[in-house]
């Protein structure tokens, strides 16, 4: 298969530099930063699924550095609020028989894409794996199980994406297909805002959230709200009560991922626009429409943007966001 990874950043450089060792033709499109120590070094993938170079990746900083080739996958694997952008590119790379595959978190991203892809053409599905990335070194600090794909619209049949499936589990990235990919995403939605924005208020790993009271009743009452937002969106979720999935967060969840601070929180050290409005902000978006109350993620999104426009400041940061800022100078870049 030829594969187009648009985004090659920290999920796209482990998953296009996985399947081009697995002997796929895969080409990255990214950022100089990133691709030019590529181009020199080799990528190196590090962590939980082993210890690799990849020196095989074809590299592009732009469309206009690509061939003229049919593609059989294009991975989006963009920030949330780079879809659109991203999606603007799509239309003349696509055949007939492209798939589309999201790779991406939060909600809003298939609306976006579907602009531009036709619906028997779009694929979404779920990473639950976080990544940190230098230039030309993507470390995977967390392994959260299966990479999950399914079709988002009825246009496409399941057994049309068995094949992108197989060749991801081929090249060592475990996947399978699910009927139920949309519920899949929005599980991942209600993990990352039960637990990013607080990680990122409190500076803290995800394992510290569950130490007070008061940050557990926050989880509680933020999934509480999805669920009601969920259901009125007519998405049968796994567990089925809030209740059951708070039970299965606290004590599954947040302790396989102890150590991990979220992306989020990178984000903000560095000065970056976070992913917010794609979790709880879409959340509160949802329930609006809905009618519903929505006061934990409300509040939460507002503290996070706050965060954002003071992390951009001139002098604003901590010693300790000085230190850490000037250690990422090269573009870090992380993802869970």
């Amino acid at each position: 298969m030829r594969w187009l990874v648009v985004g090659a950043g920290a999920i796209g450089s482990v998953v296009g530099g996985l399947l081009a060792r697995a002997g796929e033709e895969v080409w990255l499109l990214g950022r100089p930063w990133h691709l030019d120590r590529v181009r020199e070094k080799g990528l190196f993938i590090r962590g939980f699924l082993g210890e690799h170079r990849v020196t095989s990746c074809h590299l592009a900083e732009g469309t206009h550095q690509l061939p003229a080739l049919q593609w059989d996958v294009i991975l989006v694997a963009v920030k949330s609020y780079s879809t659109e952008q991203a999606a603007e590119l799509l239309p003349p790379l696509l055949s007939l028989s492209t798939k589309v595959v999201s790779l991406q978190n939060g909600l809003g991203n298939w609306e976006f894409l579907s602009r531009y892809v036709p619906p028997g053409q779009l694929v979404g599905g779920r990473v639950i794996f976080g990544v940190e990335l230098k230039p030309g070194v993507a470390t995977v600090t967390v392994w959260g199980g299966d990479i999950l794909l399914g079709p988002v619209f009825s246009q496409m049949k399941g057994e049309e994406v068995e094949p992108i499936a197989q060749r991801l589990s081929a090249a060592g990235l475990p996947s399978r297909v699910t009927p139920t990919i949309k519920e899949a995403l929005w599980s991942k939605v209600i993990y990352n805002s039960c637990l990013n924005p607080l990680s990122t208020l409190l500076e803290v790993p995800y394992g510290r959230l569950l130490e007070t009271e008061e940050t557990r009743r926050i989880m509680k009452q933020v999934a509480r709200e999805a669920y009601e937002v969920a259901q009125a969106e007519k998405l049968e979720l796994e567990p089925s009560s809030p209740d059951a999935y708070v039970e299965e967060l606290f004590s599954r969840l947040i302790p396989a991922t102890a150590a991990h601070h979220p992306s989020m929180l990178q984000d903000i050290h560095l000065g970056r626009r976070t992913e917010i409005d794609f979790l709880n902000g879409a959340l509160v978006r949802l329930a609006a429409a809905r009618r519903i109350p929505a006061p934990a993620n409300e509040f939460l999104t507002g503290l996070i943007k706050a965060k954002e426009n003071f992390s951009r400041l001139p002098g604003s940061h901590s010693e300790k966001e000085k230190i850490t800022s000037s250690r990422r100078e090269d573009g870090t870049d992380y993802r869970d």
